[in-house]
């Protein structure tokens, strides 16, 4: 695995990467397990926030009104992820926000996301669900400080630390090796059953990096 990489989240006004805009961004960077720095912007999206928008994430229309458009934001979080393979919650939505949203700037990346909520649905089968919450009790991880659900950056550190110890669970399985991003990639795409056998024969073989 990168010894850096980043998670990411955003806060939308809808689910559609190419009709809805992104509201809020939180990132953090993350080295040997350490948060070392984090980004956190309001975004004004040009558009009304739905007011049930506003009752998940409490972001209301006058909170962005005057704050930096997408397009404005998006090269300045480039320059904070850098090089790092991105990781986030369900990264099938953040991902598709993000490259959206970087086409409108008239940027491309195509980093590659791992996800920690198909990540979980393989290790941590007996959890109730496996929604970022659910899963940050089940495993009694520590919230950061003034933590409060979609919220981009309290939601982004959570995942931090689901990351982490989701990672430490898949070392775990490999005799305390480190795994190599092909077997987080090759473990998400399987379905849990295959992906159980990938790792029974993954430790059998003391390989931990092709996939």
């Amino acid at each position: 695995m990168a010894a850096e990489y980043a998670i990411i989240d955003f806060e939308t006004t809808g689910v559609s990467a190419g009709w809805h805009r992104i509201i809020e961004v939180g990132a953090v960077r993350v080295r040997g397990g350490t948060v070392v720095g984090t980004f956190s912007q309001l975004l004004d999206p040009g558009v009304s926030i739905p007011a049930f928008i506003t009752g998940l994430t409490g972001i209301s229309n006058a909170m962005v009104r005057g704050q930096p458009s997408p397009e404005q934001v998006m090269p300045a979080l480039c320059a904070f992820l850098g090089d790092c393979p991105a990781v986030a919650h369900n990264a099938s939505f953040d991902a598709g926000f993000y490259r959206a949203e970087l086409a409108r700037a008239g940027l491309a990346d195509e980093r590659p996301f791992l996800c920690t909520l198909r990540l979980a649905r393989r290790l941590v089968p007996d959890a109730p669900n496996h929604q970022l919450g659910v899963l940050a009790r089940h495993l009694q991880l520590e919230p950061p400080a003034g933590f409060r659900a979609h919220r981009a950056l309290g939601d982004a550190l959570l995942t931090a630390a689901l990351w982490d110890r989701l990672t430490r669970r898949l070392s775990a399985r490999l005799g305390g090796a480190t795994p190599e991003f092909a077997v987080y990639q090759a473990v998400m795409s399987k379905p849990r059953p295959a992906a159980e056998r990938y790792l029974q024969q993954l430790a059998a073989s003391g390989v931990t990096r092709d996939a």
